[in-house]
């Protein structure tokens, strides 16, 4: 019996993680009476041993409508709760040291409006929310990152003392959801380490200054460079064709990011901190780069899918495969 009683304690206590929507129902939903329905108890029991006392059957009368009022409370606070629907939504990478934000949706499919629904990461951080009947509501729920990587979405708390304020029920909710969490960007890098391909650290290659004509899409041409009007008079429903616009002179910048390469007196993640400053300035500055991180090599490029590929391997280096 002990056992028994244990292994429900642990669940309560720490219910288990999963990606399908979560149902409030009475087995996970529990109900105690609060600071309030104590002293609520507490006056309740002064009254009865008064009247007894002096023999008020006004006395009596009144003990049993406050116990009856305190009653259909647990029915109506239980209800409250019971019945809404937990899914969680996926949510954006951040960088470590700023806040995770948690998208939580709650599903009302009942008749009955919910109010005072509480719900948050702990007692003290709580979000009040209302919800209309048959409908939904989504809340955003932030905690701090201490480190990168994969940040599993902490226990989630669901409260409500709805209507007296006398009893609190509540659940607790383990959601599979989890947040990338990039290195912390260095502040004020140095430069980028420009390859030795000139002078400067760029090469003579097609540049931006003089328009040629039109070529082909080749793998690395960003949106900008696309002939977007001659793609419009060339396509057809069958067969869309790419087309690039062609520059002759100029000059593009390239790099190579490559963590051995950084000073040997870095800690790991102070290496990893400037590789994710550098990733950064270079695609602000709309260089290319090539990309090195331990067995992990990224050929020159540049956009949006690079970056993001560089950036998840940053946050990923070292720990072990999902």
């Amino acid at each position: 019996m002990w056992q028994s009683i244990r292994k429900k304690i642990i669940f309560w206590q720490n219910p288990t993680a999963s990606s399908q929507e979560l149902i409030l129902n009475r087995h996970r939903v529990y109900i105690l009476p609060s600071k309030a329905g104590f002293v609520y108890a507490l006056l309740l029991l002064t009254i009865f041993i008064t009247s007894v006392n002096y023999n008020l059957n006004l006395g009596y009368a009144l003990v049993f409508v406050l116990i009856s009022c305190g009653w259909l409370g647990i029915n109506f606070t239980y209800r409250n709760l019971s019945g809404i629907g937990l899914t969680a939504s996926s949510s954006p990478a951040v960088y470590q040291g700023e806040l995770a934000h948690f998208k939580v949706n709650l599903n009302n499919r009942s008749r009955h409006a919910r109010y005072a629904i509480l719900i948050g990461f702990s007692k003290t951080s709580l979000q009040v929310i209302d919800i209309a009947e048959l409908s939904s509501h989504s809340s955003t729920l932030a905690i701090a990152t201490r480190q990168r990587g994969w940040m599993p979405c902490p226990r989630i708390r669901i409260q409500t003392s709805f209507p007296y304020g006398l009893l609190n029920a509540w659940s607790y909710w383990n959601t599979t959801q989890k947040i990338l969490v990039y290195p912390a960007p260095e502040q004020n890098p140095p430069p980028l380490p420009y390859s030795a391909g000139g002078s400067n650290g760029s090469e003579l290659i097609a540049g931006n200054d003089d328009f040629s004509g039109v070529r082909n899409y080749q793998l690395g041409d960003t949106l900008k460079q696309l002939a977007w009007r001659q793609m419009a008079r060339m396509s057809t429903t069958d067969n869309d064709v790419l087309i690039s616009k062609h520059f002759e002179g100029g000059q593009k910048k390239i790099c190579v990011l490559d963590f051995a390469a950084l000073p040997a007196h870095f800690g790991v993640e102070q290496k990893l901190s400037r590789l994710c400053a550098w990733l950064l300035a270079a695609e602000k500055e709309q260089v290319s780069y090539a990309f090195k991180l331990g067995r992990l090599h990224y050929t020159q490029n540049s956009g949006e899918d690079h970056q993001l590929a560089c950036l998840t391997a940053l946050a990923l280096f070292g720990h072990p495969a999902e």
